[in-house]
């Protein structure tokens, strides 16, 4: 999926949400996103590698002390590589996939019904809670870029309601297993790049998680707008920034003293 749009502020932003590299550009230039930066210092996506070594390594040392062939064991831990792979990326899909097709939807392109079995049933719950919430769209996918914080996103949809008046909410879609506090810190970041970006103001916040578990139905969890999640943004931020020239630091000085450690 790729969209084109021009923001208030005259930049011209390009998503492409399969591209490899930079999914965003603004003004032809390839811009980090808000999940990228939240996410390389709220999941933890280092400590996870190093635990799922952990168990391999811890495997084959079980194996190694009943004997086993070392050949054997090193085609078992292939294969539980290779399955966790497919998961993950099954996993991946799937989300991937979820979104497009309610932008389709949301966007009144009647989407056909997806095939794998997963999920078909996540589309039939949306639908059903969607026609039940009575949402009306007032923009699907809006990609945003904020000069003053050098980085771009997406939004899922900003709705609104008769009730409301005028009044908006920002939706984000989630199919994880549960809430996590990185998508209030990407929800409330995405509501201050509009505000700074577009003419929508935003009063509402909810994340809707959409599961794969067949036990679970849809859930949407109504946030306040407050500080405490933007500042949570600023300080993954930082890091980012305070990472990026640690590194440069280090370079350097292997590179003077050198070493390679």
């Amino acid at each position: 999926m790729t969209i084109k749009i021009v923001n208030k502020l005259n930049n011209n932003i390009l998503f492409d949400n399969k591209a490899k590299g930079f999914r965003y550009k603004v003004d032809g230039v390839g811009k980090k996103s808000v999940t990228t930066i939240i996410g390389n210092h709220q999941n933890k996506n280092g400590l996870l590698y190093w635990k799922r070594k952990m168990v391999l390594d811890g495997l084959k040392d079980v194996l190694l002390k009943k004997n086993e062939p070392i050949d054997k064991i090193n085609t078992l831990i292939k294969e539980v590589i290779n399955r966790t792979e497919e998961m993950e990326s099954y996993a991946k899909d799937v989300g991937t996939n979820l979104h497009e097709w309610i932008d389709l939807y949301l966007k009144g392109k009647n989407p056909t019904m997806p095939e794998d079995k997963t999920l078909k049933r996540m589309v039939d719950m949306f639908k059903a809670w969607w026609e039940e919430e009575k949402f009306e769209v007032v923009v699907s996918e809006l990609p945003l870029y904020s000069p003053k914080y050098d980085l771009a996103g997406c939004t899922d949809v900003i709705v609104t309601k008769k009730e409301w008046k005028g009044k908006n909410a920002l939706l984000d879609w989630k199919s994880s297993k549960d809430f996590y506090v990185d998508q209030a810190i990407q929800i409330e970041t995405y509501k201050r790049f509009i505000e700074e970006t577009t003419d929508f103001k935003i009063h509402y916040l909810g994340i809707v998680n959409i599961p794969k578990d067949p036990n679970k139905q849809v859930s949407m969890m109504k946030l306040k707008m407050e500080d405490v999640y933007f500042k949570g943004f600023k300080a993954s931020r930082f890091l980012e920034n305070l990472e990026s020239k640690f590194n440069k630091k280090v370079s350097k000085w292997k590179k003077e003293n050198k070493q390679d450690v």
